[in-house]
């Protein structure tokens, strides 16, 4: 579904991202793991082209997502993309938060707009605050709701950036509960996290980064093994 061919990217003199190669089939779990500042970020931003790469090429479905030919709008709507933070309109109650996506863009009749929002809303246990607006919502509520919009429009891949970063500890469960959801769903998910128990459980595979590239493309069962090698057990031992 998505081959990512030696791509760099360049901030001025800093790289981001150094000659990433890699392959995501249809309904697999990606998860991407590292220290900060490894590239995780840019990499996904990379796939659903919020930032540009500097070289290389990413192909979606053998498309070349940078071609003069692709729609970017469309892209982004086949490509869903959960930020750390919500993102969520402050002046718009949950349900609005996803119904004005579905109207403006998607061109969904308003009823028909509302019903869909409200099943998603049902699904994900957030019926009930439909009607409210963000800053009435805890952080776990808000970013269900953000991944709630997201899949409203019915994405092929959904792309997640550190979205339990922004939590408090009790929170990150209620996110983490939506992701497994998705996942067992047959969702095709890219991921980056610094939530191992996610990452052992559910990814069918581990891509761990560094200095802007991918050291390691593993199965959980080999990253969290001896076989992984010294630096990925630095990194897991950091997070103990």
């Amino acid at each position: 579904m998505i081959r990512i061919e030696s791509i760099s990217r360049t901030f001025g003199t800093f790289q981001a991202l150094a000659d990433v190669s890699g392959e995501v089939r249809h309904g697999e779990v990606i998860v991407l793991c590292g220290p900060s500042g490894s590239g995780k970020s840019t990499l996904l931003r990379t796939i659903n082209r919020l930032e540009d790469v500097s070289s290389g090429r990413i192909l979606f479905d053998g498309q070349d997502i940078a071609d003069r030919t692709v729609d970017i709008n469309r892209l982004r709507r086949r490509i869903g993309f959960v930020f750390q933070q919500y993102n969520l309109f402050p002046h718009l109650s949950a349900l609005q938060n996803i119904t004005i996506g579905l109207t403006k863009i998607r061109g969904m009749k308003a009823a028909e707009a509302r019903e869909k929002a409200m099943d998603l809303l049902a699904r994900f246990g957030l019926s009930h605050r439909a009607a409210n607006m963000p800053g009435q919502l805890s952080g776990g509520e808000q970013q269900r709701v953000a991944i709630v919009r997201a899949i409203a429009f019915d994405p092929e891949v959904m792309l997640f950036d550190e979205p339990t970063s922004a939590l408090d500890a009790e929170m990150v469960g209620e996110v983490l509960g939506i992701m497994r959801e998705l996942a067992a769903s047959g969702m095709t998910m890219m991921c980056a996290t610094h939530e191992m128990g996610f990452a052992r459980n559910v990814a069918e595979r581990i891509w761990f980064m560094d200095k802007g590239r991918i050291e390691l493309d593993a199965t959980p069962d080999v990253f969290f093994g001896p076989e992984a090698g010294e630096r990925a057990a630095r990194f897991l031992g950091s997070l103990s």
